[in-house]
C-alpha cells in the first residue's frame, strides 16, 4: 500500500515540479503564496533570507519562495538522505530545468543558513572581473553563482536528517530559472 500511495504522490508532483510559474503567478508581493498558509515555515524563511542576505551584498534583488521548488527540494533531499551523501542523483525529473545546490552537515542541528553560508563561501573564489573560478581542484564557485545568479528569481529548499547517521543533515535548493550558464555571468 505504501508504494501505492508512493507512486501516486510522485504522479501527482511530476506535473507540478515541471511548471514552477504556476507557483510563482500564486505568490503575492509579499512572497507568500495565496494557495498555501500564507506564512511560510521557519526553516523556509532561514533559507530565503540567507539567500536574499548575499544577494544584497551582490547588489542584486531579492528571491521569492517557490512552493513548487520547495516539494521538488523535500523530495530529492529524501533521496539523499538514505545515502547521506550529496553526490548528485541521475535521471532526475527536474535536471536542466531548476538549479540545485546540494548541502552536508555533520551536526544535527544544522540551519539553514550553514548550508547558504557553506555555498556563498566559495564566492571568494570567484573572479567577477575575468567572470571565472580560481577555486582549488576540489573546490568550486557553482553553488556560490547559483546563489547569486541575476535571473534567478524564485528558491524552494528541503533538508532532512540522513537515516544512516542522525548527526547528519542533507538540504538540497532549486532555483528558478537555473543559473549557472556557460558564457554568461552570474550578476
Amino acid at each position: 500500500m505504501s508504494l501505492l500511495l508512493a507512486f501516486v504522490a510522485m504522479i501527482s508532483l511530476a506535473p507540478a515540479s515541471l511548471s514552477p510559474q504556476a507557483s510563482a503567478a500564486e505568490v503575492a508581493e509579499n512572497g507568500n503564496s495565496t494557495a498555501v498558509p500564507s506564512q511560510i515555515g521557519s526553516y523556509q524563511q532561514q533559507f530565503l533570507q540567507a539567500h536574499n542576505e548575499a544577494r544584497a551584498a551582490a547588489g542584486l534583488p531579492p528571491l521569492t519562495w517557490n512552493f513548487t521548488l520547495q516539494l521538488d527540494s523535500e523530495r530529492y533531499a529524501n533521496e539523499l538522505r538514505n545515502r547521506c551523501s550529496t553526490r548528485p542523483l541521475y535521471a532526475w525529473g527536474t535536471d536542466g530545468i531548476y538549479g540545485r545546490n546540494l548541502y552536508k552537515g555533520t551536526d544535527k542541528r544544522r540551519i539553514p543558513a550553514e548550508a547558504v553560508a557553506a555555498w556563498v563561501g566559495e564566492g571568494h573564489w570567484y573572479d567577477r572581473k575575468n567572470n571565472r573560478c580560481t577555486a582549488p581542484e576540489d573546490q568550486s564557485c557553482e553553488e556560490y553563482k547559483q546563489v547569486v545568479w541575476r535571473a534567478t528569481t524564485q528558491v524552494g529548499c528541503g533538508r532532512r536528517f540522513c537515516r544512516a547517521s542522525f548527526n547528519t543533515t542533507v538540504a538540497v535548493c532549486e532555483y528558478y530559472p537555473p543559473g549557472n550558464i556557460n558564457g554568461q555571468r552570474p550578476y
